[in-house]
């Protein structure tokens, strides 16, 4: 457990992160710790919630030995109270702007974009807290949470935009795939006519040879056959001549 006597409030704002349970914060005075009472509160509040104990020796506050906790509790109702003190305020401010014609809204805390993005990865990686990030960003709770949920929107914006991109290439490429498939088709139907015409016209061409070829024997046949007659012709001739020769 340690025992820390702060001078100051960038002292103090540096040790509220390491705080543990049972560690005591010792200043001289609340000024020490803020300047402005709702900032008191809230650092009375954080040291309520690690469990640590406060003490102010010039205003006699010491929780230590179990006197904390209501102390704490009761800091907490005023923080509370003052915050909805605060709103209701405020609220009312807006509505009689508004009414005037002068409310423009809440003019955007201006931060360092790269910086944001920075520290959000260390933070949602667990390397700092969310208190360290917002105190390096110098952001309150609600404009970091505020700042982080539209981060997030942007991102889901960005990545419907990416995906229905993607989506409509995936569309593109299909469209052309079947414009690409359809020309493919006819490029093989035209070429399948061609082989099948070429086969016919060699096949025609094969069945006129096969013609040529069997009138050429039959040919052949033929004048074999008028060859054998006509020497079977000219052998009666020459047997009736040599007949008619020993007859005379």
């Amino acid at each position: 457990m340690k025992d820390l006597s702060i001078q100051d409030r960038e002292e103090l704002a540096k040790q509220l992160d390491s705080l543990e349970k049972g560690d005591c914060i010792r200043v001289d005075s609340l000024t020490v710790a803020a300047k402005k009472t709702a900032d008191l509160l809230a650092v009375l509040a954080r040291l309520g919630d690690v469990g640590a104990d406060f003490v102010s020796l010039r205003e006699g506050i010491d929780t230590r030995g179990g006197r904390g906790e209501a102390f704490y509790a009761l800091c907490r109702a005023l923080r509370e109270l003052q915050s909805s003190s605060g709103r209701e305020k405020r609220r009312e401010g807006i509505e009689r702007a508004k009414e005037e014609g002068r409310y423009k809204g809440r003019k955007p805390i201006a931060v360092d974009e790269d910086l944001f993005e920075s520290v959000v990865e260390l933070w949602q990686s667990g390397q700092i807290s969310a208190r360290q990030a917002m105190a390096r960003l110098d952001l309150k709770p609600n404009t970091f949470y505020r700042r982080i949920k539209e981060r997030e929107a942007n991102r889901m914006k960005d990545y419907k935009k990416v995906e229905h991109e993607i989506r409509e290439e995936i569309k593109e490429a299909a469209r052309q795939s079947r414009h690409d498939l359809g020309a493919l088709r006819k490029q093989v139907k035209a070429e399948a006519e061609e082989v099948k015409k070429a086969a016919d016209e060699k096949l025609e061409l094969h069945d006129v040879e096969k013609e040529m070829r069997k009138d050429r024997i039959r040919a052949e046949v033929q004048h074999h056959d008028a060859v054998r007659q006509m020497k079977k012709d000219v052998e009666a001739e020459a047997k009736e001549l040599k007949k008619l020769m020993e007859e005379s």
